[in-house]
């Protein structure tokens, strides 16, 4: 054999025992996170960053929803009338103890 055949066939084990390496390598990755993602207890005690914040988006959608068919609410403000800005949404109004990212 000449030494290219060597180097090629050197060449062919290296890349198939290292796509092989990486097939099993993602095989893994790929069980444990099934692994984790199973594992419903964890997701009951976990509680979204922000879910809060969700939470007050929602009742903020289904208070504007309750209003939309009702004729005798305003939903529009004069020049001087400042009051919307007070129903405006604060990170203290939302996140435990008043904290800021």
């Amino acid at each position: 054999m000449s030494i290219a055949t060597k180097l090629a066939d050197v060449a062919h084990k290296t890349v198939v025992s290292t796509f092989f390496g990486l097939f099993c390598y993602q095989g893994y990755q790929l069980g444990s996170q099934m692994r984790i993602g199973t594992d419903e207890a964890k997701k009951r005690e976990y509680e979204h960053p922000q879910a809060g914040f969700i939470q007050m988006l929602r009742d903020k959608y289904d208070e504007e929803y309750k209003n939309y068919f009702d004729t005798g609410h305003r939903d529009w403000y004069d020049k001087d009338d400042d009051s919307y800005l007070k129903k405006a949404p604060r990170p203290q109004d939302y996140q435990p103890g008043g904290k800021r990212n």
